[in-house]
């Protein structure tokens, strides 16, 4: 909602603390999605690897555990954005307040880009793209060596292609989506930072 307003409204009109409290819960809730779906893919990962011994492992207070612990690592690691947004005068058809980020230096910026790119987007790719790898290569071998030509392997083989098939579909959806839909904006604000010479402008804010 409070994103939504700033294309209706002139400027930032919530004060200097919703401007720190809505900017850090938005960065907290990015954080821990990507942390939640990466941790998903590996418990997935570990279901099909390892099916009977994750029985052990795989109880509510376990998921329980893990769900708290990623909030809360996303709140710790998401501070520097409520330490550094706050208000800022300008001027567009009159005087405004805008709400951005302003970090003490530029190396600091770059540093919290640079962290925000890797463990946002770049480790959950690849984390996720490594566990579902593994799950159709685990999903496509048989659990039962094959004894009868004849038998076991016309069996077995049907059922084994048509899984994988499903697996295969659903880990290339799973990455194009995350890849797609998180990947300009992660890459554009990291050229932003990185690259001296951009010029801010009123086109690649409106994209």
């Amino acid at each position: 909602p409070f994103t939504a307003t700033l294309y209706p409204l002139p400027g930032w009109i919530f004060g200097d603390f919703m401007c720190k409290f809505v900017a850090f819960l938005q960065q907290v809730t990015v954080q821990a999605t990507c942390i939640t779906l990466t941790a998903m893919s590996g418990d997935r990962c570990y279901v099909t690897v390892y099916p009977l011994k994750s029985l052990r492992h795989r109880t509510p207070r376990v998921a329980m555990i893990v769900s708290v612990c990623i909030w809360i690592g996303s709140f710790i690691l998401s501070i520097p954005i409520f330490l550094y947004q706050h208000i800022e005068e300008g001027y567009w058809y009159g005087p405004r307040q805008y709400c951005v980020d302003r970090f003490p230096s530029k190396t600091h910026e770059r540093a919290y880009i640079l962290y925000q790119f890797i463990a946002a987007y770049l480790l959950p790719v690849l984390t996720i793209s490594f566990c579902y790898t593994l799950m159709v290569k685990r999903v496509g071998r048989p659990t039962v060596e094959p004894v009868d030509n004849n038998y076991q392997v016309n069996l077995l083989s049907e059922r084994t292609i048509s899984i994988r098939s499903k697996v295969s579909r659903m880990v290339v959806v799973i990455v194009l989506l995350f890849t797609v839909c998180w990947g300009p904006i992660q890459f554009f604000v990291l050229f932003q930072s990185f690259y001296p010479q951009y010029q801010p402008n009123y086109a690649t804010y409106k994209i």
